[in-house]
């Protein structure tokens, strides 16, 4: 059954009357966290006039559990990025995203050669008003192309690239975590998660559990030609067990045969990784969050085993309750 629930909604610090319904989807880390409240236009001081000329603004959402008076931290502080406004209805609906929107809307138009990731990351934090969560780096990124380090297409001295798109790149390459949680940007190496349990028959109200066998062994070939050691190297890792055909095959250049290695085994495990997929529905909580582990009990079969969540989408409505879906990956 859905929990009872409340739910506090500001803007820029004013309270919002008239909140009905939260849909809440967080996505983790290199990704922004979306939200949509709907709330009744009668229930606010002046209606649907108040809403129709709104700016702009930093939006926060709390939720209480049990009915009872929301406290502490909000779940979400964000970017108001769209305001409907349904007459026939009589209901607002405001949406938007967490704050890394701030990052994800800005452009890149200069070159950072000589700073380091984590230097980068601290402007980037402050020119958007955030506080900075970061662990210092030493290498200049124009040493990533010497070193042959960056394995994106991301294009960070061109204007097509977001400050964003820049600090998911350098979290890859510096094998960090990036996300922007409240409104402090975390940019360091991935905190160890606990392992919580969750038992099918008592924790969650549905659950669906999907192998995709082509994804259990998948065959992948890196390939490279090196021009300064004049050498092809190549690797593959992994076999597809009679399922799949071909695998994937990837160029990369610039590297040694040490360096095609590493890629091969860490394209596999990303494949591998994505294998078994868990659906499944729960009471609203608000301990569980993206990248969290948990350990699956209660089937009786081979899915009983650790999962990381990849996604949860939080539906909170004032009388219906709250419920929260939510997608995991078994941990390999």
């Amino acid at each position: 059954m859905a929990r009872p629930v409340s739910l506090a909604v500001a803007i820029d610090g004013a309270p919002v009357a008239g909140v009905e319904r939260l849909e809440l989807l967080q996505c983790g880390h290199f990704a922004a966290d979306r939200f949509r409240v709907m709330l009744a236009a009668g229930a606010a001081p002046g209606g649907a006039a108040a809403f129709a000329g709104l700016q702009a603004g930093t939006v926060t959402i709390a939720i209480g559990l049990g009915g009872g008076v929301v406290s502490g931290d909000p779940i979400l502080t964000g970017q108001l990025d769209n305001v409907a406004v349904d007459f026939g209805a009589g209901q607002i609906v405001l949406s938007g995203r967490d704050l890394s929107a701030r990052l994800i809307d800005t452009e890149v138009g200069q070159s950072f050669a000589n700073q380091t990731a984590s230097q980068i990351a601290e402007a980037f934090a402050a020119d958007a008003g955030l506080a900075a969560n970061v662990t210092a780096t030493s290498t200049p990124v124009g040493q990533y192309y010497e070193l042959a380090h960056m394995r994106t297409a991301l294009g960070m001295h061109t204007r097509h690239a977001t400050r964003w798109d820049l600090l998911a790149g350098l979290a890859a390459v510096e094998q960090y975590s990036l996300s922007v949680i409240g409104t402090v940007l975390n940019f360091g190496p991935p905190a160890p998660a606990p392992t919580s349990l969750v038992v099918f028959g008592r924790d969650l109200l549905t659950l669906v559990v999907d192998r995709a066998l082509g994804l259990v062994a998948p065959p992948v070939t890196v390939t490279s030609w090196n021009p300064k050691l004049k050498r092809r190297f190549s690797n593959t890792v992994g076999s597809s067990g009679g399922t799949a055909a071909g695998g994937v095959t990837l160029l990369r250049p610039n590297l040694t045969q040490a360096e095609v290695d590493r890629e091969a085994a860490a394209r596999h495990a990303a494949l591998a990784a994505q294998a078994v997929l868990l659906r499944a529905s729960m009471p609203g909580e608000l301990t569980m969050v993206p990248d969290s582990v948990f350990a699956l009990q209660g089937t009786g079969t081979v899915f009983d085993a650790s999962y990381v969540v990849r996604t949860i989408e939080r539906s909170v409505d004032i009388r219906q309750g709250f419920v929260q879906r939510f997608e995991a990956l078994q941990v390999a």
